[in-house]
């Protein structure tokens, strides 16, 4: 029997859910169709999804989505932004990447937007690997982790570090916004659609680049279950990765 994964407005009715059991990529989604209700913003929404198990958003979002490159969803977002103000029209433009398309392949062209602070919003899912083409390392894959490129763990000396997405885009003088979020328990479910909606307000006041990562699990090549994959963000990735605002610059004014 298909799941299927249904609400009200923004989500497409009786869409099949694509994911992987257990994976935190349908949640997430829910949270940014709420958003995008509440602050009235469907029908005025460009998506940019990018290449990889976020791929799928246009199966669930009822808005207007472009598939960008591999690597370059930023600098979709980016024309369709540009271009649409050229014509004197202003439409709220969201990225929805994976780690490894934000900040490996697309690392370029996502720290660039920042440093220019396009007036544009991502969400980077962050589950440490490459999900979709098969569990490789990935940018964010921690030290110690075993992947199917990495069947020793990630080593330092070899490898190098992970790279710490949101502290990076954080430094950006042209971000308005950063923060780090979980979807691991009800708790930071409620915390994470409060930063969204921050994230998404930012733009909407023409403030800069806004960006929220979110630490997702990935079960099936972390090869461990789902609550035991909720476990290990919590108790595990969430001490490498810490849960918090790194920048908001109303805060800081």
């Amino acid at each position: 029997m298909q799941q299927v994964y249904s609400t009200p407005k923004s989500i497409k009715k009786d869409s099949t859910f694509t994911f992987c059991a257990g994976c935190d990529h349908g949640l997430a989604i829910k949270l940014v169709a709420e958003v995008l209700d509440e602050l009235n913003l469907r029908e005025n929404t460009i998506a940019v999804a990018s290449s990889g198990c976020s791929v799928f958003l246009y199966d669930f979002l009822d808005v207007d989505c472009i598939e960008s490159p591999h690597g370059r969803a930023c600098a979709v977002a980016t024309g369709i932004k540009r271009a649409h103000r050229a014509l004197n029209e202003e439409k709220f433009v969201f990225t929805y990447q994976g780690d490894g398309d934000f900040a490996s392949i697309g690392l370029s062209e996502s720290l660039h937007s920042a440093l220019r602070g396009e007036n544009i919003s991502v969400i980077c899912i962050n589950n440490t690997n490459y999900g979709m083409t098969g569990g490789q390392m990935g940018p964010t894959t921690v030290l110690g982790q075993h992947t199917t490129t990495s069947p020793n763990g990630r080593n330092v000396k070899y490898h190098g570090y992970p790279i710490k997405t949101a502290e990076q885009i954080a430094l950006c003088d042209g971000t308005c916004f950063s923060a780090r979020v979980a979807l691991c328990d009800i708790k930071n479910i409620i915390n994470a659609k409060e930063q969204i909606k921050k994230c998404f307000e930012y733009q909407k006041q023409n403030l800069g680049f806004s960006f929220v990562e979110i630490l997702s699990s990935c079960p099936t090549n972390w090869k461990l279950s789902p609550s035991d994959s909720h476990k290990k963000i919590k108790e595990e990735l969430s001490e490498i990765y810490p849960l918090k605002v790194f920048k908001d610059i109303k805060e800081n004014d």
